[in-house]
């Protein structure tokens, strides 16, 4: 689940995708669910993946979460459009993997086959007839998933620009805040309170609409004045009266770089600067090329209808082949 996760968080643009009615080309058989350029990706291979979050959510709520409503149609509709996304996203990146001219090794491809052979071992003849799994297609489902990685892998391995230490940086501090019915000038008499000795708890006691909070903040949680003045602090320094949208505050630096925050900070923009990577050159390929979806195809997959079918799951047997960023 850590790569679908990781795929599902790469945003394409919406007219990446068009839809069948849309597009003037041939027609598309019912087993047919998406062709990108010339290739063309089927129900059947889709089922793989759809078998897999049936069984993901089953083993964690119970079959009883496919009678779930929300409040914007079926919990089976939610689940079954985030996967229809996840699904055009890794068929996407495999046709980019292919024209970028990736190809798997000979190791990749041992891998690939142990990882199909592991899934369709672990389908009942039922589940195989039901749902039209082959053992084919469980290799070809493993191919496409070792193409994405080896191509997140390239895309990575481009130069990047490392987040430093005081991009990232993390704060924690002591916030004094008062409404902006008390007006600016209570806060700056409260300031001078404080300033003058007096503890923050003691000079807002008689401000309606005044509190103390403490928080770890990072650049870009409050407006750039605030972090202007903020980042600028050094410990037990108090800052001016800032003016928010909705209050003003006047902060203290408790810790002007903990270590922690800002480690956790940084793996995350890190993160973010790796995926931005990787929209950037999927969105660069897919910008010369055609996609059409039949959605004829996907209306006909059932979550539901999987009920008692084999427990499979295709992210069991995905480590050997997954990218790590």
């Amino acid at each position: 689940m850590k790569a679908l996760r990781k795929l599902t968080a790469l945003l394409l643009a919406a007219a990446l995708m068009l839809s069948l009615a849309a597009c003037g080309g041939r027609s598309m058989k019912d087993s047919e669910l998406l062709q990108i350029g010339e290739e063309v990706f089927t129900r059947q291979e889709a089922e793989i993946f759809a078998l897999s979050q049936h069984n993901l959510y089953t083993a964690q709520y119970g079959e009883e979460i496919w009678e779930v409503a929300l409040s914007e149609g079926s919990f089976e509709e939610y689940v079954k459009k985030a996967l229809l996304d996840y699904l055009e996203r890794l068929f996407l990146t495999d046709c980019a993997a292919k024209a970028a001219g990736i190809a798997l090794s000979v190791s990749e491809k041992a891998a690939v086959e142990k990882a199909a052979d592991a899934l369709f071992n672990g389908l009942s003849e039922e589940t195989r007839e039901k749902t039209g799994i082959t053992r084919e297609l469980c290799g070809q489902a493993y191919a496409r998933y070792a193409m994405a990685q080896i191509y997140f892998r390239k895309v990575l391995g481009r130069s990047m620009a490392e987040v430093s230490d005081e991009e990232a940086r993390a704060m924690q501090l002591q916030i004094v805040s008062v409404s902006k019915n008390a007006g600016i000038g209570k806060a700056q008499e409260i300031l001078e309170k404080i300033k003058e000795g007096t503890l923050p708890a003691e000079a807002i006691r008689e401000t309606e609409g005044a509190a103390i909070r403490t928080e770890t903040v990072v650049r870009g949680i409050y407006p750039e004045k605030f972090d202007t003045l903020v980042f600028a602090l050094k410990k037990d320094q108090w800052s001016p009266v800032i003016t928010l949208d909705n209050e003003y505050v006047m902060v203290r630096c408790v810790l002007a770089y903990d270590a922690e925050a800002t480690a956790l900070h940084k793996a995350e923009m890190e993160k973010q600067k790796r995926e931005d990577q990787l929209q950037e050159a999927l969105e660069t390929y897919a910008k010369d090329i055609t996609m059409i979806l039949n959605p004829r195809a996907w209306e006909d997959v059932s979550l539901r209808a999987y009920a008692g079918l084999s427990a499979a799951n295709f992210y069991d047997y995905t480590d050997p082949l997954n990218a790590d960023y």
